[in-house]
């Protein structure tokens, strides 16, 4: 139920994922459920300077009062519109092509016509920080008071929670002052905005806390980078559509074989940063190859073990917790369907270290220019994302790629450059 608070921050995302607020009173908040709040789009990348208008339209459930300041602000994630031009559509405002929630909306109706839920948990990893410094030294599993940021991470799970936001487990990763915070298993959609909500939480609550928290994929050399790695089923109403007498159905291994053919271009999406690409390296457990296996992590996609039927899933390792959560998960689901659609065959999992293997295997690419390049040429997922959206959203990365390469013209994906930190580790 709302609370009534003086101020309410609108928030929405644009296609690179980033998220975006205008504060509002109350009594403006609800005129804004029915008639919207007109925001400029030109600076957000989303609509062009002469015609730059948009209406923001909040979305009722997304609503909760912020915990480090209940009496006083709220939050909302909002649909974006195209605004009225006729007296005729005001109210009947349509939702603008290039608005995040609306792409994955589109897909997961697409899906449904085929019978299908598309049923997704978040791998939440990032970075905690103190005055840009590590605040432990803890590693994998570690316990307090080796783990110095439990108290923290025990914060941000709770208060998340106190706002719906469902959580299932946190604890220590490999890195340095690195953690993870697990999802709860949900409807793509929801699991999306709760990835928006968590990531706006976890920020906030350390900050009151005197730290600061980091999204960025590789933020340090040398050490693991940050995944926010996917599990995903479809449903059948009740009933998982990827279980099968071999652990996964056939419909799962058309699905797992429909990403391995599209994961040039995903890359594009899950790993949407330059410095994504320097997350996707050999040696730190994320994936360099193009392959899938049972419980194997040096593969792209991996199965999980499980020991139930509502619990078969498989996992895609390559996205990075600066994606856009909608767009990521409408080209992972396009590219899924597409498997399924053209009975497509994932061949034979990989069963050995695939970072040592002999065989030939296929890589993802090693840029973000490069992926974009798939991207542009990939008719599944440009269709998934809407003509307009995927030019938008290349022409927007590829203006990324060039601003790195006037600083840092050679690559070296074993360098975090200042460019890097400057740009994504306060940003995302």
């Amino acid at each position: 139920m709302e609370r009534a608070v003086p101020i309410v921050e609108l928030q929405f995302t644009n296609l690179a994922g980033e998220l975006k607020s205008i504060d509002v009173t109350y009594e403006r908040y609800k005129d804004a459920l029915k008639f919207g709040k007109g925001v400029d789009g030109s600076s957000v990348d989303m609509a062009p300077l002469e015609k730059s208008d948009l209406v923001l339209k909040p979305i009722p459930e997304t609503y909760f009062a912020v915990p480090w300041d209940k009496r006083r602000v709220a939050r909302v994630l909002c649909d974006v519109f195209k605004p009225a031009e006729e007296v005729s559509q005001f109210g009947h405002e349509e939702e603008y092509e290039l608005g995040s929630r609306y792409i994955l909306k589109r897909g997961l109706e697409d899906a449904k016509k085929e019978g299908y839920d598309f049923v997704t948990s978040a791998e939440m990893e990032f970075f905690a920080l103190k005055d840009g410094v590590a605040v432990d030294r803890g590693i994998y599993f570690a316990p307090p008071p080796y783990d110095r940021g439990a108290e923290l991470r025990r914060r941000i799970m709770t208060t998340i929670m106190s706002v719906g936001v469902q959580g299932e487990s946190l604890h220590h990763e490999v890195a340095t002052s690195q953690y993870e915070i697990t999802l709860g298993h949900d409807k793509a959609l929801r699991t999306a905005d709760n990835v928006i909500a968590f990531k706006y939480i976890a920020k906030n609550v350390a900050s009151t806390a005197g730290a600061s928290i980091t999204f960025m994929a590789k933020p340090f050399a040398g050490m693991n980078g940050s995944g926010m790695h996917l599990h995903m089923c479809l449903r059948r109403g009740k009933a998982n559509a990827f279980y099968g007498r071999e652990m996964l159905s056939k419909l799962a291994k058309h699905f797992v074989a429909g990403i391995l053919r599209h994961a040039k271009a995903l890359s594009a999406l899950a790993a949407p940063t330059v410095n994504s690409y320097k997350r996707l390296v050999a040696g730190f457990e994320a994936p360099v190859y193009i392959c899938w296996g049972f419980m194997n992590r040096s593969a792209m996609i991996r199965v999980p073990s499980f020991s139930s039927e509502k619990s078969a899933r498989v996992e895609i390792r390559i996205p990075d917790p600066m994606c856009n959560p909608y767009l990521a998960q409408a080209a992972v689901l396009a590219s899924g369907l597409d498997g399924i659609n053209e009975r497509m065959d994932p061949g034979s999992p990989m069963a050995s270290n695939a970072y040592h293997s002999k065989e030939d295997l296929d890589k993802l690419p090693a840029t973000l220019k490069e992926a974009l390049g798939h991207l542009t040429n990939d008719r599944v997922i440009k269709k998934a994302l809407g003509e307009r959206a995927a030019g938008t959203y290349v022409e927007t990365k590829m203006r990324e790629c060039e601003e790195y390469n006037k600083v840092n013209p050679s690559w070296d994906p074993a360098t975090i450059t200042r460019w890097e930190t400057e740009r994504y580790l306060e940003r995302f």
